[in-house]
């Protein structure tokens, strides 16, 4: 069990150097968090954007343009698609976006004859270390499903899982959240919390213990699911949290980020590779250790 970030950040640096595709990179905070991987020997990264602003970055931190690939694309679609195309050849063993939206980014991922998806549905998975909780924790989908249907809550709970079984996890605890723990027929995210834990037991969802509906104190507060009596296999100990919607995890993940000083890593699961994915106004280190989570799961 992993308990903070740097734990996941030693074990990617025992992975060995890996090659980056990294789409619309003409930013510098992109560049510096590519040349901090490239100088601790983890990532040789392949920086696909507008060439010359690259350059005039790369020159502008005392940088030499001969140590790095680049390749000229004035489109961010077009450079999302050669980023995507990296990949899909075994010419890079990683994808991050850039300073692109990640719209764009996601269209070069599904492109049905070129991308690189290997599930229906792709995810966004948000690694955090809360101070008040002794693990970490996944939330999950906060940037890319809007209102996801049961078929794709299922992809994105697997696509989390996935994450710990990488990490050397054996049976992930999932939180299907809801406000109550009961069901009611007008809170339909009640009701499929019930259906994916009874796929869960029913098997068709493997390897990893769902809970729902539960809420999310009882998912990660032993004292509050004592109290309310909750008899769940989850009391407190969540691994997972599988947010109803985007709405609620986009706010409650930010919530605990900005009140709750927790820390985060965010990528995509659900493709060939993992894809390191932050915000556009992600400082270098933030982006850097994206990077890092993600060779830590290869």
């Amino acid at each position: 069990m992993y308990r903070n970030l740097d734990e996941v950040f030693q074990l990617a640096k025992t992975k060995g150097r890996k090659r980056i595709a990294i789409a619309a990179a003409h930013d510098a905070e992109t560049i510096k968090a590519a040349i901090m991987g490239y100088d601790e020997q983890l990532f040789t990264p392949i920086l696909i954007g507008e060439k010359e602003r690259i350059e005039t970055i790369i020159q502008g931190l005392d940088r030499n343009i001969s140590e790095f690939e680049i390749i000229d694309s004035q489109d961010n679609n077009e450079s999302a698609q050669t980023a995507v195309s990296f990949v899909k050849d075994k010419k890079a063993d990683l994808l991050m976006k850039g300073h692109l939206e990640t719209a764009e980014m996601i269209r070069a991922v599904v492109k049905k004859e070129t991308g690189i998806a290997i599930k229906e549905t792709i995810s966004h998975i948000n690694l955090m270390e809360i101070e008040k909780y002794d693990k970490l924790v996944i939330m999950t989908d906060v940037a890319i499903s809007i209102n996801p249907t049961l078929e794709q809550k299922k992809d994105i709970l697997e696509n989390a899982v996935s994450v710990f079984h990488a990490l050397g996890y054996e049976k992930p605890k999932v939180a299907a959240v809801c406000a109550i723990e009961k069901i009611n027929l007008k809170m339909p995210e009640t009701v499929e919390a019930k259906e994916l834990k009874d796929l869960n037991e029913a098997g068709i969802i493997k390897n990893c213990i769902v809970e729902g509906p539960i809420s999310f104190d009882i998912a990660i507060d032993k004292g509050r699911a004592t109290r309310k009596h909750f008899e769940g296999k989850i009391q407190g100990d969540a691994d997972i949290l599988l947010m109803p919607n985007l709405l609620a995890g986009n706010l409650l993940s930010k919530g605990i980020s900005i009140f709750g000083e927790a820390k985060a890593v965010g990528f995509v699961m659900g493709a060939e590779v993992p894809i390191v994915l932050t915000s556009r106004g992600a400082l270098a280190k933030a982006k850097y250790q994206s990077m890092l989570a993600c060779l830590a799961i290869v």
